[in-house]
């Protein structure tokens, strides 16, 4: 069998292009293309290498070389090793499916660490295409909360001298803003940001801010929202002091009581993402 080097090179750059923004997609993380470019020329070479010295396919330097491949695709992401995991699983979907359609057409798909894909270049693009397309519409946060993990986050939230530590989900679907900062809510249970407003919070969320006291009231508002079962509806939102991640860095958000039935036992509250 005759391998061409470009091609080998060429064809590995695109596979891992396409199985690491699979990964992102279904991690729900945030697409950096720079980041996916360099990645995947560096698969492309490590593909060229292991053919041009076989030592380099053996497995333990395989899955050496995909951790380093998600490092520099992903490397800053809170999610760093769910990612990783998600990626290891695409890319061994992706070797199979190759590795079923050469045994089918008996044509050899796979050679040492990489594919081998001896079409036109133009039908590799095709398959580039279709792949962002599908892995938008299809894989976008598949696995972001799903069973592999669930992404909670320890907060610390700071209002009027009183503190709360409380544990947030981050929710994809959460898109809710302060009208007029654009700051993005993070909606707690009401039991949470009672005990942060030292106030009881009953009823609605405009009876919530008329029995306030006025000190208190200052730095509260009202913030409309949708949901499920809720076409419309107010929210009472205030201005934290200060919101605390766990490593110390502040989160610019504002603080708002979630509706009744709010309440989880896995967390206190959720922010969009």
């Amino acid at each position: 069998m005759v391998v061409y080097l470009d091609v080998l090179f060429f064809t590995n750059v695109l596979m891992d292009w396409i199985t690491l923004l699979a990964a992102a997609r279904l991690g729900g993380a945030k697409v950096r293309q720079g980041r996916l470019a360099l990645a995947s020329l560096l698969g492309g070479v490590y593909a060229a290498g292991a053919a041009l010295l076989p030592l380099l396919a053996a497995l333990p330097v395989r899955v050496l070389a995909g951790a380093t491949l998600c490092l520099a695709a992903f490397c800053g992401e809170r999610a760093l090793l769910r990612l990783g995991g998600l990626y290891f699983l695409t890319a061994a979907a992706f070797a199979g499916l190759a590795a079923a359609l050469g045994a089918v057409s008996e044509r050899r798909l796979l050679f040492g660490a990489g594919y081998y894909f001896a079409v036109p270049l133009r039908l590799l693009l095709l398959a580039a295409a279709l792949g962002y397309t599908l892995s938008g519409i299809l894989l976008r946060g598949d696995a972001k909360h799903g069973s592999i993990r669930r992404d909670i986050r320890p907060l610390t939230i700071c209002f009027s001298g009183r503190e709360r530590r409380v544990r947030v989900l981050e929710d994809t679907g959460h898109s809710l803003t302060e009208p007029v900062s654009g700051k993005p809510v993070l909606i707690l249970c009401r039991g949470e940001a009672a005990l942060l407003l030292n106030d009881p919070l009953d009823g609605d969320a405009a009876h919530q801010l008329t029995t306030l006291p006025a000190e208190t009231a200052a730095h509260c508002g009202l913030v409309p929202y949708r949901a499920v079962g809720t076409e419309s509806g107010l929210l009472l939102y205030f201005r934290p002091d200060r919101v605390l991640e766990a490593d110390g860095k502040t989160l610019d958000c504002v603080c708002a009581a979630g509706p009744p039935g709010f309440e989880s036992g896995q967390y206190e509250g959720l922010i969009c993402v």
